[in-house]
């Protein structure tokens, strides 16, 4: 897609009926008085062609969305690439007390503008067709973490319009919407500016304490995609080992006490990369390390951070203390081609080895505010992923409870059919102590039902 040398010229109308001194009225007025065809066309000399758009009462989201197409059409050269896929997850949950079957679908399309110079801008969207047993069971299932959504100045409604309500027991189905991503990308030398919904990701264990912003729920359905966040990003690089990044991560309504921010340094050294950070998230303070290395032939991984709690928060550690710690420590052997294994310890002092007490220490401020997902303190996560051909893989997954001595596994085969379709067929087996009370649990994975899964993917 080209525009050439030609100029767009925008006219914005409120909608009818709108306030003149509303916000929609004045950028509207301001857009027209600005973009006059008469001086356009005197001072460039340039074709001006004219679209029309009607706007309705403007959100804050609705503004950026229409700042941004400003940036596009007023751009003299503009390519852009569109691509798409689709997941399909056919999922059967069984419990002692019943089985559910779930259908999910997603559906998700990226379009990528290379803009003039050196700005780019990239959108992307998703749909999740979601069909259910029971009408009840739509408010529990979690497409993705709701953690993952409390960065954002607004939103569209998670329930895409029209969707039939859960009391609808003649369909059991609804339809969840996702902007995931609407960001501008700058890049002048070794500086790089980002604006906009983003993927902002930290950390590299399976479980990282200092991913404080869009951490990866394993309760989620659908994980392939870090959700994306509100943020300004500025990264300098110095050299081709080091660089330092900073960022201010935006919260519900831009107020105060629901932003964040961070700064971390990120250099290699020999075979060793580290990255101290420092980050502040809903007045809290963070202070983190990620370090990768090689011994020898096996890979370290350390992830850690330590937290100070909001003086304003209730809720005290075990020692009567307002810092927390969390950790994971692990290692992994590339044994060789085909066969790769990581064992994983995660410590969690924000949880408790009291099963009686997980959840309402799970209600506490630190756990809504932090991106704690395990309720006990001490975990086992071993791992291993087999490369049977170049078209089949063997991979495994568990979290072990150390303090309940319960557990969640889960395997899967996986074949890629082709360049651009992938098929799979996973198990997730539990086991532990099941609850007597549903207030009350006796095992953190004990309570969750078995479940098979059948996904096929599709990219084009």
């Amino acid at each position: 897609m080209s525009l050439g040398n030609k100029i767009l010229h925008l006219f914005v109308y409120p909608a009818p009926g709108s306030n003149p001194e509303s916000l929609s009225y004045l950028i509207a007025d301001q857009v027209f008085r600005l973009f006059n065809e008469s001086w356009i066309n005197a001072l460039t000399g340039k074709t001006t062609y004219y679209v029309f758009i009607v706007c309705g009462k403007y959100s804050f989201s609705r503004i950026i969305l229409k700042s941004l197409f400003l940036c596009i059409i007023f751009t003299p050269e503009v390519s852009a690439e569109i691509s798409f896929s689709t997941k399909s997850l056919l999922i059967s949950h069984k419990n002692t007390e019943a089985s559910r079957n779930y259908l999910f679908n997603r559906f998700r399309t990226q379009t990528y503008f290379d803009l003039y110079k050196n700005y780019s801008l990239e959108i992307d969207y998703e749909l999740f067709p979601a069909l259910t047993d029971s009408s009840s069971d739509i408010s529990t299932i979690s497409i993705k973490n709701s953690k993952t959504r409390i960065y954002r100045i607004t939103d569209l409604n998670l329930l895409l319009p029209g969707t039939p309500d859960s009391s609808a027991t003649s369909r059991n189905w609804h339809v969840e919407q996702n902007l995931d991503r609407i960001f501008i990308r700058y890049q002048s030398g070794n500086l790089e500016y980002l604006l906009g919904r983003q993927a902002v990701a930290f950390g590299a264990a399976t479980i990282s304490p200092t991913d404080v912003f869009t951490p990866v729920s394993f309760k989620a359905l659908d994980q392939e995609y870090r959700p994306g966040v509100d943020a300004v990003r500025i990264t300098r690089g110095f050299g081709d080992t080091t660089e330092i990044e900073g960022g201010i991560v935006a919260g519900k309504n831009f107020l105060p006490g629901n932003n964040g921010a961070y700064l971390r340094l990120h250099f290699l050294h020999g075979n060793t990369d580290l990255t101290p950070m420092t980050a502040v998230f809903k007045k809290n303070q963070l202070l983190g390390l990620t370090l990768q290395t090689e011994l020898v032939k096996v890979g370290f991984v350390f992830d850690g951070a330590v937290v100070l709690q909001r003086e304003s928060a209730a809720e005290k550690n075990s020692d009567g203390s307002e810092q927390w710690a969390q950790w994971t420590i692990g290692l992994n052997l590339q044994w060789s081609q085909q066969l790769f294994t990581m064992l994983e310890m995660h410590f969690n002092s924000m949880g408790t080895d009291n099963p009686g007490s997980y959840l309402n220490n799970a209600s506490s401020v630190i756990y809504q505010e932090y991106p704690v997902t395990l309720l006990g303190r001490d975990y086992l996560l071993p791992s291993f992923n087999y490369q049977i051909s170049p078209l089949w893989s063997l991979n495994s997954s568990a979290y072990f409870n150390l303090n309940d001595s319960s557990s969640q596994t889960i395997s899967g085969l996986e074949w890629n059919i082709s360049e651009n379709w992938l098929f799979s067929g996973s198990f997730n087996l539990a086991s532990g102590k099941n609850s007597v009370k549903p207030t009350q649990k006796k095992s953190e994975f004990g309570d969750t039902p078995n479940s098979f899964q059948l996904m096929l993917k599709h990219y084009l």
